[in-house]
């Protein structure tokens, strides 16, 4: 289908662009042409023959163009912060959040900046002023395609995670949560247990060291901040705590071994670890399994059973 330019980015606006195309970048004239010619706020905009229209924000474009570049050992040629720090000119200079916020989150994923996500997603809700600007709908449809597709096909679970992290974050935002509360999972390492809180749904198995459950949410409230594993994913939301399923008693015979086991006790480190599971159609599964270490050298892993439809806990 045939399609015509009907708005294009002026020349200041085609200076920026082929900046980002270079291999030192110069963030100071991308700057100066923000404030002199150039739009933070410019799009191009394709019209088709059925009178669809394709609108291509300058911040995205340079995103987009950007994140492709790689040298002849498969390196990215930009800086590890080139994304956030784009985002920070643009903004600075009069990016219009509430009217692109929907747009920057459809775009956000194909950075592939698993380092700035928390960072960027935060910067976007910070300057949004009227949160019904936010389409959840649109934002959260590409992060959450490719999650999926990192967890399924990739196998790049902790990718996946941080992709999943800001999938909360953006909802969360949206009902009223601090977006500036989320932080990676690896904020809790170093930090001691003060309490843990378990809630289920379907409770199918509980044994003093294991429960299957058909949904879990795991809430381990440390010194500084609070440790979220919900289902397969994990990261620090110092938020209000909520849960739509039931919590576990403190009676229960699984809560009251696992306090015994963690409560008091330092995490050393989380991993994110791959596991594959046949099903009986001889179909592999690759799983997300959480594992987490105390200094005491007591473990907790959490992962799917093998009917592949309930969620496991285990305590090592």
């Amino acid at each position: 289908m045939e399609s015509k330019c009907i708005e294009k980015f002026n020349k200041y606006e085609q200076e920026i662009h082929s900046i980002i195309l270079k291999k030192k970048i110069d963030y100071e004239k991308i700057d100066y042409l923000l404030k002199n010619g150039a739009s933070a706020n410019a799009i191009e905009i394709d019209e088709y023959e059925d009178g669809e229209r394709d609108e291509e924000l300058l911040l995205t474009q340079c995103w987009l163009d950007a994140s492709g570049r790689f040298n002849e050992l498969g390196e990215r040629e930009i800086e590890d912060d080139y994304f956030v720090k784009l985002l920070k000119i643009f903004i600075e200079n009069g990016l219009n959040i509430d009217k692109y916020v929907n747009h920057l989150f459809e775009n956000i994923q194909w950075t592939y900046d698993e380092r700035h996500y928390i960072e960027m997603t935060k910067l976007i809700l910070n300057k949004l002023k009227d949160k019904r600007n936010l389409n959840l709908e649109r934002s959260l449809s590409g992060i959450g395609t490719e999650e999926s597709y990192n967890n399924v096909c990739e196998v790049n679970h902790k990718y996946a995670n941080e992709l999943s992290t800001i999938y909360e974050m953006i909802e969360g935002y949206k009902n009223g949560k601090d977006a500036n509360k989320y932080f990676n999972y690896e904020k809790i390492i170093g930090q001691t247990i003060k309490n843990i809180n378990i809630f289920c749904d379907n409770l199918k198995v509980d044994f003093s060291n294991k429960m299957i459950a058909e949904n879990i949410d795991i809430f381990i409230e440390c010194e500084n901040d609070i440790l979220i594993i919900k289902n397969k994913y994990i990261f620090v939301d110092n938020n209000k705590i909520k849960s739509e399923f039931t919590r576990m008693d403190k009676d229960n015979r699984f809560q009251a071994q696992l306090e015994k086991s963690i409560i008091n006790q330092k995490i050393i480190n989380i991993e994110l670890l791959n596991e594959e599971i046949c099903a009986k159609v001889k179909t592999i599964y690759n799983i997300t399994k959480i594992v987490i270490t105390f200094k005491n050298n007591k473990k907790i892993i959490i992962d799917l059973d093998e009917a592949l439809s309930n969620m496991r806990i285990t305590i090592c």
